[in-house]
């Protein structure tokens, strides 16, 4: 049973196995294909290339792709993904726990409650100047 409070990404799309374009994966992923080419760069994906050095990908790819998706939109950093990517599983939207996935989620948790903790604070102050400012007088 997966969360409710999960994003929704729909992991059931599977694909024909045959090689894909560029501009056919970003169309089913929802990614640029210049955002496919950074994460190319970043070595977080691999396409195969054909002898026209055009890019083709494959089952896998669109999978990580998915991956990719969902550890981004969680917070974690590209850098990082390329650490976690291997150790996500994508159906049941786990991890296995190996002690470099802990220390990166560790790490990744205490950002977020960091930046929780300031938007807290800026929230009790802009709420306290509302309560205690004087309303500005709208003479005519």
């Amino acid at each position: 049973m997966k969360d409710k409070n999960m994003l929704n990404y729909d992991t059931n799309v599977k694909v024909n196995p045959i090689f894909m374009n560029l501009a056919k994966v970003s169309e089913l992923t929802k990614v640029s294909p210049r955002m496919l080419r950074y994460y190319e760069s970043l070595g977080l994906i691999k396409p195969h290339r054909a002898s026209n050095n055009y890019r083709s990908y494959t089952q896998k790819d669109i999978e990580n792709i998915k991956k990719i998706k969902i550890l981004n939109d969680a917070g974690m950093h590209l850098k990082d993904i390329q650490v976690l990517l291997p150790c996500f599983d994508l159906d049941e939207r786990v991890f296995t726990l190996c002690s470099v996935v802990q220390e990166k989620l560790q790490t990744e948790l205490m950002h977020v409650s960091e930046q929780l903790n300031k938007l807290q604070t800026s929230q009790s102050l802009l709420q306290s100047f509302l309560t205690k400012g004087k309303a500005e007088s709208t003479k005519l």
